[in-house]
Parts: structure tokens; C-alpha cells; sequence
């Protein structure tokens, strides 16, 4: 934002800051019954003192595990905050907590899930990154790993602003925190006069707190000063920047951002300005680029000047302002004149300008000083120029002339300029038109529900986490966002190598190179998609399945291409898909299993159990599998010693569960922690140390890992390391609620609350 004049009480060191006077550094404040006192003198009360300096260590080996970083492609929530930390640097973060950081101007995004909820962001070009909560601030340096701060405050936090003196927060109720850059020396306290800020903006290396009419300045972040008037606040609706006013608005059938430039153009020699409302467009090369600012009045009746300037903007009761930096600011100009300004010319160092009731005021030495010539008529003029070498003024009807602009004379009529219509390309010099021209962000982006710009950098929030970046003040963008998996994200994914596929119930979206690019299937007809599975051995080794109502789907030889798995259609609602020994077996809702080793044909299995079959594991020609519990019956458990081609009952297992984690070993088979040596006749007990699920991670470290979901409590991570009782960790600090963990070549992935995930390290 451009600096803002501030008017402050009389006393306050605030003031000195704000001009830029060196003064000494802020004393702390003081604490206790002092602090109190203090606080109702009208100064803030500080609550405490805390230094912190944690560092972060190298994500390496287990440590990977600890953090996770989702898959932008399966962040369904909106982005609702963004800060521009500066040309390159973005932070942004997610309605349900995700935050993501870029560092290359929006090209590309490293993403994060955060504890809790993220009211703002921000942060510093050489960092760190910074996330505001509820109830504390979380820094980051890498945007990744974050460290979460003290709590310097009991007030429910609601805005922050990362400024020169270091970060700044408020609450809702009147509190405020401040901490160094880089995290040091946080206190807390109570603004004055019980006053209750909404929003905290820097301006001149003071931080400014208001709401409504009232707001308190601070240049050390503990001692605040009323101030006398508020600067002139931006509405955060529109956006001024050099492809014009920027602002949220209907692009297609959604809402976007558009850019535009529209209102009254006026010719000045080869360039001409555009002003709607106060806001002027000056551009220097037909319309290509623009510099945009507003003027210190609503509506110019003129903007005339020189090429490369300075240039004059003019308007009713009197007002002029002056630009002298190419149409950046525009200065007011206080003078005595108060009627209604029509038109003005720039010859040399000679400026003249036209108004109501005959008034002409001239200058001759660049605008330095201004005065008024002798009305030549008492009725309006309403345009001034050149012609034969002479100034003329006329109201339309009259015309009067003069060598020097200070002596008129009736004179001769003379063509005046064409005015009023509109025009495409711009107008000529002395000329007026009604311009209009507009760049807008793509039809095909999900909804635009936020809108940043700082300088030219602008970032636009929406659906299914959306981040659009302009570098060039809107006139192009670069965009990045989810894939509109639906209200829960995905809901089941396999894993194979490098290949991953997904599905929402509706859509199959896969990755063949381990998350760097990511596919949407297209299928023929709708479909209820149930499960998915991406083979990982043998000859049919990275095909792609899913399993829906009334059809098996398969993805053979292109991502992108699903068409059905069977020669004919496959009656049956799917829910699972099983890989067992090179063959496919998949299992619906009524107790139906089919088969198939070249999946095209795909058998019938007779169980004769009304029940899904809900796991399978085998070893050579032996095949189990066991089926899900039903009101009456425990799990049933099946064994096959042909192949898979068909089943005996084995027995009902003593406990009924959703998750038998059936497997095969050397040595038997496993149900849970208990093992059979002898083909399920007896069962014993292996090991006190049980996690159910255990994956290898598939690195060649032999770690294993789980994550155990809790109905009435959190979820628990747990990494084993080794054989031994206790070669185990669980881990607290990563967010896995919900989560399914698959691991193979390629890394782990993981599945929580619709969201892929991945560790760090992979």
C-alpha cells in the first residue's frame, strides 16, 4: 500500500517514526501492578516475556515419517487467506487448515497440513513463514516443518501483520501479541482504553490497529498512542495495478477477477489516461500497460499535461491534482479556487486551465505559481488549446484568444476536438473518448472468493484450494488447484511402484510418475465406483482397476482410457478388489466373488456365504480369504488349494472384526496377532508386539509402518524398526486421522480425510 498520512496525539514518539526521525529503541514494558497502572494510563500492559530459538532438524530417515505434505491435487477446501511476502515469495492457507508456501511466484507450491485452524498468514523474504491461530503463531523456514510458539495471550486472535518491527497480532476482545522476526522475545498484553481492534495494517514502519473510526499506532509493538484521524483505509474489494482496477467479478459462469480499464480517455500527445471515479489509467504505449492510481478527488473533468509529464487532473469546486511520476500519485494542489475546472493545456512551461463563469488561471513557470487573468466572459468555459500559435478558450459558442495566456481576446471560431464517443484504440492528443478494455482470469478456474495484490503481485483464493498468481498487476495468471473430487475427496486409493489411482465414488484420477502429474479418467457412462486397484506383479503389472455397480473397469495400457474389464458386463455390486499369486479376485456386497489371470475372463467363485468377502492372502496354489461379520455370525474363514478356483469353510473365527489384516508367511497363516501352522486347526498367540496393517516402507531399511484408527480416540502412527519388542516409535506430530497407510517402491502414501499425503522425505 502507498504510505498514508498519519495524525496522531501530540507526545507520541509515533510521530517521529512515521517521518523517519532516528530516535532510541522502545524500553520494555514493565510488568505486574506497573503494567496494570500503566495499561489504564492508556498505554498496553505486558504479560510476559519468553525467549525461544528452536531449530530445525534435517528431515532424514524415521524423522521423514513425522511430517506429511498433502497432494494439492486432492485439497478440496477453499483458500481463504494469502498474504505476498514478496515477488517471488507466497503463503496461503486452506478453510480446513493446509497450508501451502511458493517460492517462485506461484509456479510451483509445497504444501502442509497445520495443527488447527489458520486464521492468517504472512512472513519475511528471508523468512521465516508465519501462520496465525487461535490462540498462538507458528513459524516455518522452509513452509514445511513448522514450530509452534508460545502463548503470549488468553484472547482469541484475529488478524496479524509481519512487520519491520517485528510480527504483530490482535484479539477479539483487545489483546495483542508481538514477537521478533524470527520468533525471540514474545509478550503479551491489552490495548488501551479497552479498545477492540478488527485489522492491523503497517504503514511506515508503524503498525496501525483500528475498527471502525478509531484506531492506536505502535513502532515497537507493545506501546500503543490513540490517533487523532484514520489515514484513508482500502476497501480490500478493488485493486489498482498496471493492467488497471482489479476487483472480483462474473467471468464466465463463475466468479473470477477482472481487470479493466474503462471510463473517459483523454489524448495527451501520443499517450492518453483513462478516469472513472477518481482513478486514473495512464498508459504510455497504446493500452498495453497501464500505472493506476487514484486521484485525492471523485471525477476529473480533464487530464491534460506533457509527454513523459508532468500531468494535471482537474475537476469540479477547484480541485487539481499534479502527477510528477509518470501517473503513480497524484498530489492535491490547495488553493483558493473553488468553481468548477473544465479543460487545461501544457506549452512548455506555460499552464493554462478553464473553468466556470469565465475563470482562466495560468502559470508560466511549470505550476509553481498560479494566477488568474481577466475573465474575457462570464459564461463557462469549457475547452482551451493551441491554434496558429496562439492559446484559445472558448464555452462552446465564443471564442477568445491570447499570446501569453494572460491577456484574452475575442476571437475567430476554430475546430475544436472531437469528444464524447467511444473508442477502441484510444484518442489523439487533445482529444476525449469513452475507452473500455478488460483482461479476466480463465473461464475454466474453479470460484474466485478472495482477491490480494501487493504492487503488481496479486493472489486469488477460491474452491477446491485454489491459487491463481499474476505477476503483472492481472493481465495474465498462473493457477493451481484441486480437482473437484466432491464433498469427502477421495475415498480410496492403491498404490504400485509409481502409480497411484484414486477415486472419489465418481471420478479415477492417477499418477504414473509418482505424484508429479496427476490424470482424470474418462469413462463412458457414470459409474458408483467402489474400490480401486493398481496391480503390482506379473504380467499385467501396473494396469489399473476399479471396482463399481454392475461393472469391473480397467485402465490397460492409457491412464486416461477406462473402458470395462470383462468381455461382457459384469453384474454385481463390487466393493473390493484383491490381488493374490498373479490372479485378480473381486468381491460384492452379496457374497459374489469372481476371478480372473487375464482380466478379461473373469470367473465365478462359489463361497456359500451371503457375506462380501472383505480379505485375501495366499501362497502358491493355497488361497484364504474371510469374509465379513454379519448381525449373527462372526467372520467366516475360507481356504482354497486349487489356485483360488475354489473354497472350503474353514471355521468361524472366535471374534467378529472389519480389519481380520489376514497374511501368509513361511511359516502359516495370521489372523490378526494369533497364528495357525497346521491350515487353521489351531491358533496361537505370536507375539505380545502387534500392529495391525504393518506395511514396509519399501525403501530397503526394513521399517514397517501403520497408522491405527480409533473410533472413540486419535489415531496412532507407529514406525517398527526392527525385531525386537521394542524397536517401535509412535508418532504424535503428524496429521493422520482417518488415514490409510500403502507403501511400495515408489514410497509411502497415505489417505486421510480425503486427502493423499506423502512424508516429507518421499
Amino acid at each position: 500500500m502507498a504510505p498514508i498520512l498519519l495524525t496522531l496525539l501530540p507526545g507520541c514518539g509515533l510521530i517521529d517514526r512515521i517521518r523517519g526521525v532516528d530516535d532510541e529503541a522502545a524500553e520494555d514494558g514493565e510488568s505486574g501492578e506497573d503494567a496494570a497502572d500503566k495499561a489504564e494510563d492508556g498505554t498496553a500492559a505486558v504479560e510476559a516475556v519468553v525467549e525461544t530459538a528452536p531449530k530445525i532438524a534435517p528431515i532424514t530417515g524415521l524423522d521423514r515419517f513425522k511430517h506429511w505434505a498433502p497432494r494439492h491435487a486432492f485439497l478440496g477446501a477453499p483458500t481463504v487467506v494469502a498474504s505476498v511476502i514478496s515477488e517471488q515469495q507466497l503463503i496461503v492457507a486452506t478453510s480446513d487448515a493446509h497450508v501451502g508456501v511458493s517460492d517462485d511466484a506461484g509456479a510451483t507450491w509445497r504444501w502442509t497440513k497445520a495443527s488447527d485452524a489458520v486464521r492468517d498468514v504472512g512472513g519475511y523474504p528471508d523468512g521465516p513463514y508465519i501462520a496465525l491461530h487461535e490462540g498462538a503463531i507458528s513459524m516455518s523456514n522452509d513452509g514445511l516443518q513448522w514450530r509452534r510458539l508460545p502463548r503470549f495471550s488468553s484472547d482469541s486472535l484475529i488478524d496479524m501483520v509481519a512487520a519491520d518491527l517485528g510480527v504483530v497480532a490482535i484479539g477479539k476482545n483487545g489483546g495483542f501479541i508481538h514477537v521478533g522476526k524470527d520468533g525471540t522475545g514474545g509478550r503479551g498484553g491489552w490495548m488501551p482504553d479497552k479498545f477492540k481492534p478488527k485489522s492491523l495494517i503497517e504503514l511506515n514502519g508503524a503498525v496501525l490497529a483500528w475498527s471502525g473510526k478509531t484506531g492506536y499506532g505502535t513502532t515497537d509493538g507493545v506501546t500503543w498512542t490513540e490517533l487523532e484521524q484514520l489515514p484513508v483505509m482500502a476497501d480490500g474489494r478493488g485493486f489498482l495495478t498496471s493492467a488497471g482496477s482489479c476487483a472480483i467479478a462474473k467471468v464466465g459462469k463463475r466468479r473470477g477477477v477482472a481487470c479493466s480499464v474503462t471510463g473517459t480517455a483523454h489524448g495527451i500527445d501520443d499517450e492518453f489516461a483513462v478516469e472513472n471515479k477518481g482513478v486514473v489509467s495512464l498508459t504510455l504505449d497504446g493500452g498495453e500497460t497501464w500505472v493506476t492510481a487514484a486521484l485525492p478527488f471523485k471525477g476529473a473533468n480533464s487530464i491534460f499535461g506533457a509527454a513523459g509529464g508532468p500531468y494535471y487532473a482537474i475537476g469540479n469546486a477547484g480541485a487539481i491534482a499534479i502527477s510528477k511520476d509518470g501517473g503513480k500519485t497524484w498530489v492535491d494542489q490547495k488553493w483558493e479556487e473553488s468553481g468548477n475546472l473544465s479543460d487545461g493545456i501544457v506549452d512548455g512551461s506555460t499552464v493554462i486551465i478553464v473553468g466556470a463563469k469565465g475563470t482562466i488561471v495560468y502559470s508560466q513557470n511549470g505550476g509553481e505559481k498560479w494566477d488568474y487573468a481577466a475573465p474575457p466572459t462570464t459564461k463557462n468555459l469549457t475547452w482551451v488549446g493551441k491554434s496558429d500559435g496562439n492559446f484559445v478558450a472558448s464555452d462552446g459558442r465564443a471564442f477568445f484568444s491570447s499570446i501569453n495566456g494572460v491577456d484574452w481576446v475575442e476571437a475567430e471560431p476554430v475546430e475544436i476536438p472531437a469528444s464524447g464517443g467511444p473508442c477502441d484504440e484510444g484518442p489523439e492528443d487533445g482529444e476525449t473518448c469513452r475507452f473500455e478494455a478488460d483482461v479476466s482470469t480463465p473461464e475454466s478456474m474453479p470460484e474466485v472468493r478472495g482477491l490480494t495484490f501487493t504492487g503488481d503481485v496479486g493472489v486469488a483464493l477460491g474452491d477446491d484450494a485454489l491459487v491463481a498468481v499474476t505477476t503483472d498487476g492481472g493481465g495474465t495468471w498462473s493457477s493451481a488447484h484441486g480437482l473437484d473430487l466432491g464433498r469427502y475427496g477421495a475415498t480410496a486409493f492403491s498404490v504400485a511402484g509409481d502409480k497411484v489411482l484414486t477415486t472419489d465414488g465418481v471420478k479415477l484420477v492417477s499418477t504414473s510418475d509418482a505424484g508429479a502429474s496427476w490424470v482424470e479418467g474418462e469413462l463412458i457412462r457414470s459409474y458408483k465406483i467402489n474400490a480401486v486397484h493398481v496391480i503390482a506383479d506379473g504380467a499385467h503389472a501396473g494396469v489399473m482397476l476399479a471396482a463399481a455397480k454392475d461393472e469391473i473397469l480397467a485402465a490397460k495400457v492409457d491412464p486416461k482410457l477406462w473402458l470395462p474389464a470383462g468381455d461382457e458386463q459384469i453384474k454385481g455390486d463390487w466393493r473390493a478388489i484383491f490381488e493374490v499369486g498373479g490372479v485378480v479376485y473381486v468381491s460384492g456386497s452379496k457374497g459374489e466373488l469372481r476371478r480372473s489371470d487375464d482380466l478379461g475372463d473373469w470367473a465365478e467363485v462359489v463361497t456359500g456365504i451371503p457375506s462380501p468377502v472383505i480379505d485375501m492372502a495366499g501362497d502358491g496354489e493355497t488361497v484364504w480369504a474371510t469374509t465379513a461379520p454379519t448381525r449373527k455370525n462372526n467372520n467366516v474363514l475360507l481356504r482354497s488349494e486349487d489356485g483360488g478356483a475354489h473354497f472350503i469353510v474353514v471355521q468361524e473365527m472366535p471374534g467378529a472384526t472389519e480389519q481380520p489384516d489376514l497374511r501368509v508367511n513361511a511359516d502359516g497363516v495370521m489372523w490378526g496377532d494369533v497364528i495357525s501352522r497346521d491350515l487353521g486347526k489351531s491358533w496361537t498367540r505370536e507375539t505380545e508386539r502387534y500392529f495391525p496393517g504393518l506395511v514396509d516402507v519399501g525403501d530397503g531399511s526394513g521399517m514397517q509402518i501403520t497408522n491405527l484408527v480409533y473410533r472413540y480416540g486419535g489415531d496412532r502412527l507407529y514406525v517398527v524398526t526392527g525385531e525386537g519388542e521394542n524397536d517401535w516409535v509412535r508418532i504424535d506430530s503428524a496429521f493422520t486421522e482417518g488415514g490409510g497407510i500403502q507403501c511400495s517402491g515408489g514410497g509411502c502414501w497415505m489417505l486421510a480425510g480425503g486427502v493423499v499425503y506423502r512424508p516429507l522425505g518421499m
